[in-house]
């Protein structure tokens, strides 16, 4: 008796449509592709910039651009990806910029609270370069996008970085305490400016040429060290 021949499985699409639904860029074949990518990236920062998350199309992001909403889909799976793949592009940017101009090297000749005002300092200008993208981020999560969790990496990824050069200018490398301390005035800033990109805010606003000044205040008190009196405040 001659035995049957095994069927052989039919491959399964389910796998491949689930891969392809977590695909936020599609890869560049070539360095004209990776620029044309670029475009749309910094189409959609500018956009953000003037317009919110929900009111922007994909045709307003290509024409921004000045690509083909054809091009735009031979790059992103859809408007949703095309925004998670910019947060994830601003990470990597801030990680490099970070990581090459806020290092110990750099802050060598620089006392403690100059430290922390450096820091305190580049954290403000960072959510005021970015607002857009984080209230889009907001504005999103709040039906359901988990676009928020990237943004808050990006956030704790910049605490972290700041509290080693701090600890590292107190001399207190192995001081659990101050890190703790640092990690929560730190949270203290995020929610504030946080709050002050979400809703307008009378009081240190986003804007407000005193906001580094106030919030560089609260580092240093949750850190326990008396900070210098600024010759401009009482």
């Amino acid at each position: 008796m001659i035995a049957p021949t095994p069927s052989r499985p039919r491959p399964s699409t389910h796998g491949k449509k689930a891969e392809l639904a977590r695909v936020k860029a599609f890869p560049a074949k070539q360095q004209r592709s990776e620029q044309t990518r670029e475009k749309f990236l910094q189409a959609g920062l500018d956009l953000l910039r003037s317009s919110h998350y929900p009111d922007i199309s994909i045709a307003q992001i290509s024409a921004r651009a000045g690509c083909s909403i054809g091009s735009f889909y031979l790059r992103f799976r859809n408007k949703e990806a095309f925004f998670e793949y910019l947060i994830e592009s601003i990470s990597d940017t801030l990680k490099t910029g970070v990581r090459a101009n806020l290092t110990q090297a750099n802050v060598k000749g620089l006392t403690l609270a100059q430290t922390v005002r450096l820091c305190v300092d580049h954290y403000v200008e960072t959510n005021r370069q970015y607002a857009s993208v984080i209230r889009a981020a907001l504005q999103h999560s709040i039906n359901g996008s988990e676009d928020w969790q990237p943004v808050r990496d990006i956030g704790l990824m910049l605490h972290y970085h700041y509290i080693d050069l701090i600890v590292g200018k107190s001399g207190r490398v192995s001081n659990d305490g101050a890190r703790q301390q640092l990690l929560v005035g730190f949270q203290i800033l995020s929610g504030h400016l946080i709050n002050s990109i979400a809703h307008p805010v009378n009081t240190l606003p986003l804007n407000d040429p005193d906001l580094g000044h106030w919030l560089f205040q609260v580092v240093m008190h949750c850190l326990k060290i008396k900070p210098p009196v600024s010759p401009n405040k009482s």
